[in-house]
């Protein structure tokens, strides 16, 4: 490898880290050593700064700890989803108020039994439950059930 003229090459080239966590303790010593550059005062300031978002973090993780008792997943079908995103934007709330919002109503309806899960209820498949509870507008879940019972037939 020829070296052209005026052109500057160091003696020492710099070594590629050999795995993740020597990438980070080099990248960590060299953010002590730029921060070794700053003033007293900038030091400060950048460690009130860190201090202020280990706080921020510290918080949020104690709400998501709080809150993790009260969370459920679920899956939605796509038709459903999209009915409560669009109630959500029409009334300018969030899907998860208008999914709770619904939930209280459709459960003091069904303790008044003023709705209930007569015909709609499949054999399960499952070890864990007896039944598989599908409403008829779930087109989803109909498609999986009706293909199961073409399965038996056979």
């Amino acid at each position: 490898m020829a070296k052209k003229k005026g052109e500057y090459r160091p003696a020492i080239q710099p070594i590629p880290p050999a795995d993740e966590q020597v990438a980070e303790i080099l990248s960590d010593r060299q953010r002590h050593f730029d921060e070794m550059r700053l003033s007293r005062e900038e030091r400060e300031k950048l460690l009130k700064q860190r201090r202020k978002e280990e706080e921020r973090k510290r918080k949020a993780k104690a709400k998501a700890e709080s809150q993790k008792a009260n969370r459920i997943l679920t899956y939605l079908p796509t038709d459903l989803r999209e009915t409560i995103e669009r109630i959500a934007e029409q009334e300018s709330v969030s899907m998860a108020q208008v999914i709770t919002f619904f939930l209280f109503e459709a459960a003091e309806r069904y303790e008044k039994k003023e709705i209930g899960f007569w015909g709609y209820k499949h054999p399960s498949e499952s070890p864990r439950y007896d039944w598989v509870l599908v409403h008829p507008k779930d087109t989803e879940r109909t498609e999986k059930i009706e293909s199961r019972k073409n399965k038996k037939l056979w």
